[in-house]
């Protein structure tokens, strides 16, 4: 009796027509008189459309949308940061206390060791 394992993986893409897209789809596809005409007859259907005349769409503020105005700039000034490390701390022991105990890292004590 041999024992298998298997494993597998499926991957799928699907493509969902959803009302939204339709329409865009529709939309899309009309000349600019025949969008007119849409946009038009959407008017009349829908009570809850209204036609604006004049306005672009950044015009057009949102009920309860705060409009933003921009905050004046002040120039940046420069700060210079300056780091001073300890002349008097031991950077070599603290190195050694914390370094793990490797075949390299006893080989570069045993260089250094030598070196000195």
């Amino acid at each position: 009796m041999a024992l298998e394992l298997k494993q597998s993986l499926k991957l799928t893409q699907q493509l969902v027509m959803t009302p939204q897209l339709q329409q865009a789809i529709k939309l899309l596809q009309l000349s600019r008189l025949e969008l007119l005409e849409s946009i038009h007859q959407e008017l009349e259907t829908n009570p809850l459309l209204e036609e604006t005349v004049g306005e672009s769409y950044d015009d057009v503020e949102a009920p309860g949308e705060e409009t933003i105005e921009p905050v004046s700039e002040k120039p940046l000034q420069e700060v210079e940061i300056s780091e001073k490390a300890r002349e008097d701390f031991d950077w070599e022991s603290y190195l050694d206390e914390y370094n793990v105990s490797t075949p390299v890292m006893a080989e570069r004590t045993l260089i250094r060791s030598a070196c000195l």
